[in-house]
């Protein structure tokens, strides 16, 4: 494995707490984030073909913590976050221009997005005004209005959401959560409390394998441990640790099957170290360091295989591809 040499051309704002989302062109688009105190309403596309950042059209809110999603239509919808008092908004690629979307009736950050095959957008839970929130939304792109879904069980920031090949939708850990889990049914609004995580998560990441398991690893509990739910049987079980305890790291499936974990914090601060996970031997191998320590990054499948990883906590603005 090998990493590419550090993107030449413009680079970010020294941001993180940012989005990137892989729009149907090819591009990716990196919005807001968090850079010397305060939020960002910048953005700014990637082009893989030239290898070139070049700006895009502003938010009208800075956010970061936020989401961004891609819609069946190719817009995005981008979602509250820090200081956002619930706004969202719009981006229309095809004209590079931002419009106002219905305000969400919470106002959340730290939440989470998940597009349903609906169509429709599911937000889950957050921090609002220092609380939890078991409260869920649901956007309808075709008519731009939110409607509330029903609550979790329990209140969540910090957690994860994975859509599962049955159309549900697994939520895990968060902060005020311990290691329980729930997994909400769209066809139903219902949610159901499911078997908890070994250990209690936050900051952690989780990622829907071919197999149709879904693999959680590590956060903030400084373990390395990394376990595996099986939605058939509603069963965890313990996958191979990390040799890094690591959380604010990020988890992409590779077209070869592997995952591939990058970065985030330890003991010792920020890393730029990564490994790979191997599903079909639950073990994981070292992977190429990148060029920067990086925490609160993003990471991006590009058409091409490559990794697309842009900012973070110290990582001057950079941003660099995974090659595998």
């Amino acid at each position: 494995v090998t990493v590419a040499e550090q993107i030449p051309g413009a680079q970010l704002p020294v941001c993180y707490q940012h989005t990137a989302t892989l729009l149907p062109s090819g591009k990716v688009l990196v919005t807001g984030g968090y850079s010397d105190g305060k939020s960002l309403s910048s953005c700014e596309l990637y082009d893989p073909s030239s290898n070139t950042w070049t700006p895009a059209a502003n938010m009208s809110a800075k956010r970061d913590y936020h989401t961004a999603t891609l819609l069946s239509s190719g817009k995005i919808l981008v979602t509250g976050g820090d200081g956002s008092s619930g706004s969202c908004e719009l981006y229309d690629p095809s004209s590079n221009t931002w419009t106002a979307a219905a305000t969400m009736s919470s106002a959340p950050a730290y939440h989470t997005a998940t597009l349903l095959p609906s169509g429709k957008v599911l937000v889950i839970g957050g921090l609002s005004y220092g609380e939890s929130l078991s409260s869920c939304e649901l956007y309808d792109p075709s008519s731009n209005t939110w409607t509330p879904a029903a609550n979790m069980s329990s209140g969540r920031y910090h957690h994860t959401a994975t859509l599962l090949p049955s159309g549900k939708v697994l939520v895990t850990g968060g902060d005020d959560s311990s290691g329980s889990c729930e997994l909400y049914d769209p066809s139903s609004n219902t949610w159901t409390t499911l078997a908890s995580m070994s250990s209690g998560r936050k900051y952690h990441t989780a990622t829907l394998l071919p197999s149709g398991k879904v693999l959680v690893t590590s956060g903030d509990d400084f373990s390395g441990s990394c376990e595996l739910y099986d939605p058939s049987s509603n069963t965890w079980t313990t996958g191979g640790s990390m040799s890094s305890a690591r959380y604010h790291h990020t988890e992409t499936l590779l077209p070869s099957r592997k995952v591939l974990i990058t970065g985030g914090v330890g003991y010792s601060g920020g890393y730029s170290s990564c490994e790979l996970y191997d599903p079909s031997s639950n073990t994981w191998t070292p992977a190429a360091n990148m060029l920067a320590k990086r925490d609160y990054h993003t990471a991006t499948l590009l058409p091409s295989g490559k990794i697309l990883v842009t900012g973070g906590n110290d990582s001057s603005g950079s941003c660099e591809l995974y090659t595998a």
